[in-house]
């Protein structure tokens, strides 16, 4: 952990953003919302060291048309979450950790543990010079 902290800390001049969609098929309540993006912006400063100032979460919720194997697929714990990071500010191993913590996090709150059906969380590293936020590229932004 210490490794990480003084990884970070010697980053802390540039703004890391991350962006994340999470696409769920069902519709939660209002406060399970709330509850979900509080963790996510957590466990993604926590274990990616991103900024929550410039930290967008994007949700879809009740996309019915699932489909595994041409089957429809009806459970409410099906998910997927996208994260958009930049190229290189992070390593392998806290990559590793936050596919794990998002995946058990969701899990259950969705109720999906022991769920059969796949649940895919992806991470997506852009190119610092291909994307930023309002109107400056993270290379821009950052050098």
């Amino acid at each position: 952990m210490a490794d990480l902290l003084a990884w970070i800390k010697s980053r802390e001049e540039i703004v890391i953003m991350p962006k994340l969609d999470l696409t769920l098929n069902t519709q939660l309540p209002e406060e399970e919302v709330k509850k979900v993006v509080t963790e996510l912006t957590s466990l993604t400063q926590v274990l990616l060291g991103k900024d929550p100032k410039v930290t967008r979460i994007h949700i879809y919720q009740n996309r019915s048309q699932c489909f595994v194997n041409a089957a429809y697929i009806n459970e409410s714990s099906v998910f997927d979450l996208v994260i958009y990071i930049t190229k290189g500010t992070n390593t392998e191993e806290q990559k590793a950790q936050w596919l794990l913590a998002t995946y058990q996090f969701l899990s259950e709150v969705l109720g999906g543990r022991g769920s059969q059906q796949p649940n895919y969380i992806s991470i997506f590293e852009l190119d610092a010079r291909n994307w930023g936020y309002n109107g400056l590229s993270q290379y821009t932004r950052n050098h």
